[in-house]
Order: C-alpha cells, then sequence, then structure tokens
C-alpha cells in the first residue's frame, strides 16, 4: 500500500512538472498575446458593490493585474449614498506608464430599486466607455466594433416621457425584517421595522427614518435557571439641510428615541447645523475637508433614577467636529475627530478621535490600520441602582465607562504572475445573503 501511494505521489510530481514545461515552452507567444491587450487594476472604494468576478468574466478585452505599478491604466470606482438610498459612483481612469497623463472620469447614478445585477452591468457599461480611448490606442483596436441600436420602444418611452418628475424627488420606503438563532443553551431573536421618507436634490435634502426594534435573549444557565433579556428601542430621526455654496451649508435636525438598555424612557432633541467645505462640493467623492458645527436643546426621560438623582431633565448640548476624506490612486485616508458637551457642565462632554489609512506601499504589498478611541463623561442616563453581575455580562443594561475603543492592523503581500483575468468556477460552495 505504501509503495503504491508513492507511485501515485511520484507520477502527480511528474504531470505538474509537464504542465509546467508546456507552459514556458513558447514565452514569446505569451508576451505577444499579453501586449496585445492593455493592463488594468481594478480599486473600488466600496469592494463589496464591485463584482470583480462578473467584470473579469464579462470584459475580456483587457487583461487585469493585482498591482496598480504593473497596470496601464487604473481604475478607481468611488461609491457614495445619498439619503433616499440610491448610489452616486464616479469611474476615474487614470492612465500609467504609456498612458500617463491621460485621465479621465465619467459618472452615474442608481436608483434605490436597481438590483445586483443592474448594478454590475451599469458598473460594466461605464468601463467600456472609459476604457475605449485606451484601447483605440493598442493592437486590439482593429477587433472592435461599435454599435448603437435604439428600437422603436425606447423611442416611444422618449416621447411620452413626462416633462417633470410627478414625485417631485420624494421617494418612501417600508420594511420589517426578522432573525432568529440559537442552540441548546442560548435563544436570539430580533424583530426590526422601519419606514423612511427622503427628499434629495442639488441644493437640499431632507431626511425622515423611524425604526422600532424588539430584541430578546434567552440563556440557559442550568436546568433550573434561565436568564432573559430585552432590549427594545425605537427611534425617529429627521434633518434638513440647505447647500448655500459650494462650500457652505446650514441645517437642522431632530432626534427621538427610546431604549431599554440605556436606560431612557424619552429623549428627543432639536438640533442646528452648520457645515463648511474648504474643498468644493462637486469634490465629496474623492476628497474632502468638513467642519460642522450643532448646538440645541435636549430633553431626557429616564426608566430609573439616575447617578445625578434625575427622573427627567433638559440640558443645552453643542458639538464641534471635523472629517477629512481623500480617495486616491495609491489608496485611502479617513480621519475624523468631534467634542461635545452639555452648557451646564462642560465636565459632561465626549470627545472622539477616529480613521483609518489604506496604503498600496509598494508593488504588490498593502496596509491598513484604523480605529477610534472616545473620551467618555457624558453618561447622563446611568441607573442609580447600578449593574448586577449578570447586567455586566450578558449587557443587559449600560455600565459606567469613562472610554471605549477600537483599533485594527493587517497588511497583505501578493507575488507571482501579474494577470488576475481567469475565472474558475469549480468548487463555488454555497454564498448567499439577506439584505433588506
Amino acid at each position: 500500500m505504501q509503495k503504491n501511494l508513492t507511485a501515485i505521489l511520484i507520477g502527480c510530481l511528474f504531470v505538474a512538472f509537464g504542465k509546467l514545461t508546456a507552459q514556458t515552452k513558447d514565452p514569446k507567444s505569451d508576451a505577444k498575446s499579453a501586449d496585445a491587450k492593455i493592463k488594468i487594476f481594478l480599486n473600488c472604494n466600496r469592494q463589496w458593490l464591485c463584482d470583480e468576478e462578473f467584470l473579469r468574466t464579462e470584459l475580456k478585452m483587457v487583461d487585469y493585474v493585482r498591482d496598480r505599478f504593473a497596470a496601464d491604466v487604473q481604475v478607481v470606482v468611488n461609491t457614495q449614498f445619498s439619503g433616499g438610498g440610491g448610489d452616486q459612483n464616479d469611474v476615474a481612469f487614470v492612465g500609467l506608464q504609456r498612458f500617463s497623463g491621460k485621465n479621465d472620469t465619467l459618472r452615474y447614478f442608481n436608483n434605490p430599486t436597481t438590483t445586483d445585477d443592474e448594478r454590475r452591468r451599469r458598473l460594466l457599461q461605464f468601463m467600456k466607455l472609459g476604457l475605449m480611448r485606451y484601447i483605440a490606442q493598442s493592437s486590439l483596436a482593429e477587433k472592435l466594433q461599435i454599435n448603437f441600436t435604439e428600437d422603436d420602444k425606447a423611442k416611444a418611452d422618449q416621447a411620452s416621457a413626462p416633462a417633470r418628475d410627478t414625485w417631485n424627488y420624494w421617494q418612501f420606503s417600508l420594511g420589517a425584517s426578522g432573525f432568529f438563532d440559537g442552540d441548546k443553551n442560548y435563544s436570539s431573536s430580533s424583530i426590526d421595522f422601519n419606514v423612511s421618507a427622503n427628499r434629495e436634490t442639488e441644493k437640499s435634502r431632507f431626511n425622515l427614518s423611524a425604526s422600532n426594534n424588539f430584541n430578546h435573549n434567552t440563556y440557559t444557565v442550568s436546568d433550573t435557571e434561565k436568564v432573559s433579556v430585552n432590549n427594545d428601542n425605537q427611534r425617529l430621526n429627521t434633518s434638513y439641510v440647505q447647500k448655500l455654496s459650494e462650500h457652505f451649508a446650514v441645517g437642522v435636525q431632530s432626534n427621538v428615541r427610546r431604549s431599554v438598555f440605556e436606560n431612557i424612557d424619552f429623549s428627543g432633541d432639536f438640533v442646528p447645523r452648520v457645515e463648511y467645505s474648504f474643498l468644493p462640493y462637486k469634490k465629496f467623492n474623492s476628497e474632502r475637508v468638513v467642519l460642522k458645527y450643532t448646538f440645541g436643546p435636549q430633553f431626557q426621560s429616564y426608566r430609573d433614577t439616575t447617578i445625578y438623582e434625575k427622573k427627567r431633565e433638559v440640558q443645552l448640548q453643542q458639538s464641534l467636529g471635523i472629517i477629512g476624506s481623500f480617495n486616491k490612486t495609491w489608496g485611502s485616508v479617513n480621519i475624523g475627530a468631534t467634542f461635545t458637551h452639555y452648557l451646564s457642565d462642560i465636565e459632561k462632554n465626549n470627545l472622539f478621535i477616529g480613521g483609518g489609512i489604506s496604503w498600496r506601499v509598494f508593488k504588490g504589498f498593502q496596509f491598513a490600520v484604523g480605529g477610534n478611541f472616545s473620551f467618555v463623561h457624558d453618561q447622563l442616563s446611568l441607573p442609580k441602582s447600578g449593574a448586577s453581575r449578570d447586567d455586566l455580562l450578558i449587557k443587559r443594561r449600560l455600565i459606567a465607562s469613562t472610554y471605549n475603543y477600537f483599533m485594527g492592523v493587517g497588511f497583505s503581500y501578493r507575488f507571482g504572475s501579474i494577470y488576475n483575468s481567469q475565472v474558475n468556477p469549480t468548487f463555488k460552495g454555497l454564498n448567499y445573503s439577506l439584505n433588506f
């Protein structure tokens, strides 16, 4: 048996060696074939929105490479979401090496009702459009054909299209979802209801959203003891903003909520906002530096008496923050800081500092680090009765803390063949997701 296994392994090695030999017999023909196509490197700021496997399968007139340093053209896809649920996409084409200095940007918008398949096909369409100028300068140009087809239905639709938007840019949404999981010792159920109304134009934006969450967890400690936790919460958020110029905007926001976990029976505020953008708003997809200020009253009613002997109170609160976000060909940088405090006592404050960077340092090597830190001194709703051991372990109620933090760091290094155009569909397994 052992001799047979050895013979099989030796046979496999010979087969593998034969294939490697076959692949290197005619390097000139491989190089010639590769030179016929331009090499692109695809970079999406929201990776989950780019179906790269689909793009590599459908767009065969280019070669995909795994690093921008090996590419002729870098394709940068920047996606930003609108208040109504749609998304605006800027597809930037950055010429490298022989195409250095030849850059272009195309923009398109997906409606909230756009399906995942329609979204990826629109990206495919605009990638084809943007790559034409580069492919036209390659030897592959002779094989291209450009066609335009307009059928009778499209002409009829265009002729009957309304002169104005009958909904006047208003969009509405209703939704519900439920998640259930568990085992012999634990069970969890979460049911959500939500509704929203949004209107967004170039000059103004109105958002209203309401949600109701029922969350129930059960822990089996022993045959005779079970611990149940209900953490229901309700929220109503609304905001209006008016853009006054390419750098300046004003608005107002109001938030109403109830949270069992935070000991809040009712919380409501009304907060005017002022925002100044150091860069023109039209550049927000690729770079932004924004300073914002808010000021207004906040009313809170508590389920249990707080550590400050309060059952309800009204406070004036103000906040000052700055954010910076940059999406470049070499990676992205996001940083921000916000300081919030109550006017009655400046020591009741919260300072948030956070950010992250993703950097392609050199060919094949990528580094990313990110995180945030908050100094917390504004937990007005802490219950006077304190928290039990069970409360602490299963997070049944808010616990006093003076800070919280998160941090992540990682790197990757890829080497080998520069090409990344082939797709093998075998043994892909089960892949699904639920998006509500």
